[in-house]
């Protein structure tokens, strides 16, 4: 077999699955269909969902039909090629509706699904003009966006031999051996949680066209709310403490769910991650109180109230709001924005640096002091807490995580000196491009409509970045390139 023949064979491989998972999109996109006939509607309505819905479906299935799945091994490499295309095909997809029914342009209209699939939660639409069935739109994008394309695809549709999709989507751990049944344990547990969570919402309060949404919207730790002024609306302690529980829950290793509650072991809630989130609410909490008590909200119940349900949106990576940033002081300010840098849990919904390889840097400092102090014949174990196991942590993969910060870091200021460029003071640029990045939501009230479109390129480019962890985008078009490159030289 010559390699141009190998290279078929693979991307034929690749087509089958990207054909399977545009056709999972498909089926997707008929989801709201059914609330179009409870409402005032038009014709137009109807097609703005049917179309793209029709074309996912046919032409997912046209690929699958004459593509050959001839490989028995599907890499990381090819499901980063798969899980790539198949994220800007449901970018595209998502937006057409918006595009059919003139509410945005084409470009806001991509930011908004970008915001939807990838859980970020910023918006370009006025939810208060907005119809129902565009809101549950939003709000489903992210809820699948929030439990992956590749997991949902793979619980469903997709074969066994496809592990590469689940790595792809910067997804590692797994709580059985087969990535089948992992991603159908993670689908299991997220369904049980959005369940409960609507219920507990309409008990709160919220009629049940609220507490469905919220329930999608907070468990894949996305923001998007059918309210402008968003959890804040409610100005309830009931409804709050529903969406902090949530909150908490989707920024957690699912891995650490499923340990806790099959084997019941305490020892799983010492998890580096979880220690590593409740240290940083223990820290910066207090400081979010100090530097907005009397100064911006009077009372130190109603501002500590304030500061734990923000430092949770932001570090959770959720992006609710109870109340707008315009009025808190820098120091505060600061303080959301290091939160939304280091962002939640891996294996769990969030986005942002996570919590994992921030405890690992940390840890990295420690062991490097440590070395220096003890003789150098001296061994140093090099181990972090998992789920209440201590786990080995090698030399290659402290120089990943430090070369992943150091990536994200740089696409960081990267973006924050596109958004000043576009006009925006430092504070504002460096709150929205983390926003963004982080896939959070919060904004300071820059993102929108009149926003340039240089920042809305940069803010998609973000969120895309963040969501799938710069690695499969990354991977993806050197492998394009590479494979392009040695097919006209062979």
């Amino acid at each position: 077999m010559t390699y141009r023949e190998k290279i078929l064979r693979e991307y034929r491989t690749i087509a089958y699955y990207f054909g399977k998972l545009i056709i999972g999109i498909g089926v997707v996109q008929l989801i709201p269909i059914p609330m179009l006939m409870f409402q005032t509607s038009t014709f137009l309505d109807f097609i703005a969902f049917i179309a793209p819905a029709a074309l996912a479906i046919i032409g997912g299935y046209a690929i699958v039909k004459y593509t050959i799945n001839g490989a028995t091994a599907f890499s990381m490499k090819s499901g980063a090629v798969v899980v790539t295309l198949t994220w800007v095909v449901a970018v595209i997809l998502g937006a057409i509706p918006f595009v059919v029914t003139g509410q945005l342009t084409w470009l806001d209209a991509i930011f908004e699904a970008m915001s939807g699939w990838t859980t970020t939660g910023l918006s370009m639409v006025d939810v208060s003009q907005t119809s129902p069935v565009f809101l549950f739109w939003r709000s489903l994008m992210q809820f699948v966006g929030g439990a992956g394309l590749a997991v949902l695809m793979l619980s469903a549709v997709v074969g066994p031999e496809a592990n590469g999709l689940y790595e792809a989507e910067a997804r590692s751990d797994r709580f059985v051996p087969n990535v089948i049944d992992t991603s159908r344990i993670l689908l299991k547990l997220y369904l049980t949680y959005f369940g409960v969570g609507a219920v507990l919402y309409m008990l709160s309060g919220m009629t049940w066209f609220d507490a469905i949404n919220h329930s999608m919207a907070v468990l894949s730790t996305g923001g998007f709310s059918t309210r402008g002024e968003s959890i804040g609306y409610w100005n309830s302690i009931s409804v709050e403490t529903v969406t902090l529980v949530l909150m908490i829950l989707g920024t957690t290793n699912f891995s650490t769910h499923y340990v806790l509650l099959t084997q019941r072991r305490i020892k799983t809630l010492m998890d580096n991650e979880v220690v590593a989130f409740f240290v940083l609410m223990g820290i910066t909490v207090p400081l979010i109180l100090y530097a907005l008590v009397n100064t911006v909200y009077q009372g130190v119940g109603h501002t500590f109230r304030i500061a734990l349900f923000q430092a949770i949106s932001a570090l959770s990576t959720t992006g609710f709001q109870t109340v707008p940033f315009t009025h808190w002081t820098e120091t505060a300010v600061l303080l959301i924005i290091i939160l939304m840098i280091i962002g939640g849990g891996t294996g769990a919904t969030a986005g942002g640096l996570k919590l994992y390889r921030i405890s690992l840097a940390f840890k990295t400092v420690y062991w490097s002091i440590k070395s220096k102090l003890f003789p150098r014949t001296a061994i140093i174990r090099h181990t972090l807490n998992k789920q209440g196991e201590e786990v080995v942590i090698s030399h290659e993969h402290l120089l990943e995580v430090a070369f992943y910060i150091f990536i994200y870091l740089m696409t960081y200021l990267a973006g924050v000196l596109v958004l000043m460029f576009s006009g925006f003071s430092l504070r504002d640029s460096l709150f929205e491009f983390a926003s963004s990045l982080g896939t959070v939501g919060l904004s300071v009230g820059i993102t929108g409509p009149d926003m340039p479109a240089a920042a809305k390129v940069a803010e998609i480019l973000g969120m895309w970045l963040g969501r799938l962890e710069f690695t499969a985008i990354i991977v993806a078009i050197s492998k394009l390139v590479k494979d392009c490159w040695q097919s006209l030289r062979s």
